[in-house]
């Protein structure tokens, strides 16, 4: 919320003006009464100053959107920000991070993903190839081809492909 300078002028007008009968009251000179209404006065450009170029810059609570941040956090939530851009390009092959063994976890990766899909399903998953067969619409015995080709790969990467 901003500061509304016609109200607060208007608020302080009318305190001063009860101040200034109070120490007029008290027996304080006119010069004394104006350093004083002076001194407040500046006090008061002060503070207008500091909430004209001051916000807050508190995250919104739970219940509040994104929108609710105040207009400093908007404007610089980039520059103050962290956002982390992993993205996991093949989340259904992702028990193949838990793989140790470097040179078989680099031969998995060198795989075509039809070739991943269908030994993830063979192995991780426990489908047979009469389930897989069924699955690809194909002949078992071209499941099977492609299993001993997927193995016979993996086999060929593993003791030649990285030393």
């Amino acid at each position: 919320m901003g500061f509304n300078y016609g109200l607060e002028k208007k608020n302080f007008d009318r305190q001063w003006t009860i101040i200034r009968k109070q120490y007029e009251d008290a027996g304080m000179s006119s010069e004394a009464i104006q350093a004083m209404y002076e001194y407040d006065w500046s006090v008061f450009n002060a503070a207008r100053s500091y909430q004209n170029h001051t916000q807050e810059i508190a995250a919104p609570s739970f219940e509040q959107g994104e929108e609710s941040y105040s207009p400093l956090m908007n404007k610089y939530k980039e520059a103050i920000s962290i956002t982390e851009h992993y993205h996991e390009t093949k989340s259904r092959f992702t028990w193949i991070g838990g793989i140790e063994d470097e040179k078989l976890l680099f031969a998995l990766e060198n795989l075509n993903d039809e070739d991943l899909e269908i030994l993830t399903l063979y192995v991780y998953e426990g489908y047979n190839t009469v389930e897989l067969s069924k699955a690809y619409r194909i002949a078992q015995q071209n499941i099977s081809k492609r299993i001993l080709k997927i193995t016979k790969f993996l086999k060929n990467f593993y003791f030649q492909g990285v030393e």
